[in-house]
């Protein structure tokens, strides 16, 4: 007893934690606008405790032309689709350098084809349902803003189970850096492609963002991997992979 508590319930009952002057220390997962007002609620608690936030992502997974592009595949694949995109630090925006962009695109979408969606917990699911008919709203209207705003939406053809709140795998190509898709945090299994030609081009283009969660590099150069590092505007950066 003690040792660990269980508090279930609304932002009622965060907002007395965050308050409580006998917690020193608090944990927070989810969106910026509630980051924010636990920061606040924190500050105000008379005991300054401390507080760790991992809010919104918009992660950069950049491909250079030296990369292993298989082992790239399976990092993007993983980056983005994994737990239906539902991850803070998901690698929701790709930047493709220019000379590889065709022939990553195309073992990309073949990648997507073997993709399963189903139950869970089921060992044979690759993507899950979405976690509520609110989230899936949400993922629907910016996936239209992208295709409305001019960019190609890809899917590959799969089945939809009947019961629940489904989205398949999904990228965009032809995306801009003004679009919605690449600037808003989509937290679905949805892929933004831009492409970039520098090594300064891919570092202004990943650091266009204000969520600064986590970043991918891929390529086989050490001194690049440690340049763009230093560069990057993100809490962590993985080299020549995603999420470990």
């Amino acid at each position: 007893a003690g040792a660990v508590n269980i508090l279930p319930g609304t932002d009622e009952t965060g907002k007395m934690v965050a308050q409580h002057a006998g917690i020193d220390k608090i944990a927070f997962t989810g969106s910026t606008e509630v980051g924010q007002k636990i920061m606040a609620e924190a500050a105000a608690s008379g005991n300054m405790k401390r507080v760790t936030l991992e809010l919104g992502g918009k992660a950069a997974n950049i491909v250079f032309d030296d990369a292993p592009i298989d082992q790239a595949i399976e990092g993007i694949v993983n980056g983005i689709y994994f737990n239906q995109g539902h991850v803070c630090c998901a690698g929701s925006r790709l930047l493709l350098q220019e000379s590889i962009a065709d022939e990553a695109l195309a073992s990309l979408k073949r990648r997507l084809t073997t993709l399963r969606l189903g139950d869970p917990l089921d060992k044979n699911t690759d993507i899950g349902a979405i976690n509520s008919s609110m989230q899936l709203s949400k993922i629907e209207e910016l996936t239209a803003s992208g295709e409305a705003e001019g960019a190609e939406r890809w899917s590959p053809t799969c089945p939809i189970p009947e019961k629940g709140f489904w989205f398949p795998p999904t990228l965009f190509t032809n995306v801009t850096q003004a679009h919605r898709i690449a600037r808003e945090e989509i937290f679905g299994p949805v892929l933004s492609v831009l492409t970039f030609r520098t090594p300064e081009e891919a570092v202004a283009k990943a650091n266009n963002t204000p969520f600064g969660l986590s970043a991918g590099i891929w390529t086989e150069k050490g001194s690049r991997i440690l340049w763009m590092a230093s560069q990057m505007r993100a809490g962590i950066v993985w080299a020549n992979t995603f999420n470990r």
